[in-house]
């Protein structure tokens, strides 16, 4: 008749195999320093750059700083009519809003950001006092709501995508015939 063995034997015996294996794994496992693994780029904080650059470019109308939050051969996908491409383009084109909107104000409701992508949602007023889209400044206030996305590379609005209340606009201007 076989002997059967206590209960603590077999206990005792699956912990001396379990350790056994787990130390063949740990000394098969090459061990790497903190040191030695090369040390990642840090990431731009997207979201953070393109609020900075709604707050001191699209507000603060400083023009001679936008160039520094715009890739070379920045895209705009539905830019102003005949925008030029490239930064040139896009800077040509805010100077022009601002220059048909001086007081411009640009409040941001909403910012999400995700991989290399930033959407905001804003609320857009101004008073029109300069030429716009061929019309003669009409001292009209302006409230609209407008949505933009943007691709950021390497810290910089490389694409541009944004979609304004044009009807809203044009209505308050006496553009259209419900305004």
């Amino acid at each position: 008749m076989p002997v059967k063995a206590p209960a603590k034997s077999k206990k005792s015996l699956i912990k001396k195999t379990v350790s056994r294996a787990k130390s063949k794994t740990r000394s098969s496992t090459p061990q790497v320093s903190p040191q030695a693994q090369p040390a990642a780029a840090p990431v731009p904080d997207n979201k953070a750059i393109y609020l900075r650059f709604v707050e001191e470019v699209l507000n603060g109308g400083n023009f001679s700083v936008a160039s520094s939050y715009l890739a070379p051969e920045v895209k705009t996908h539905n830019g102003l009519p005949g925008q030029d491409p490239g930064v040139d383009g896009f800077v040509a084109a805010l100077k022009s809003f601002h220059g048909a909107f001086p007081d411009l104000n640009v409040k941001v409701t909403h910012s999400v950001a995700e991989g290399d992508q930033v959407v905001g949602r804003f609320e857009v007023t101004g008073t029109h006092r300069g030429s716009f889209l061929g019309m003669a400044a009409t001292g009209r206030k302006v409230h609209y709501e407008e949505i933009a996305i943007v691709r950021m590379a390497e810290g910089r609005i490389a694409e541009h995508w944004s979609v304004a209340d044009a009807l809203a606009i044009l209505q308050q201007l006496g553009m259209s015939e419900n305004g």
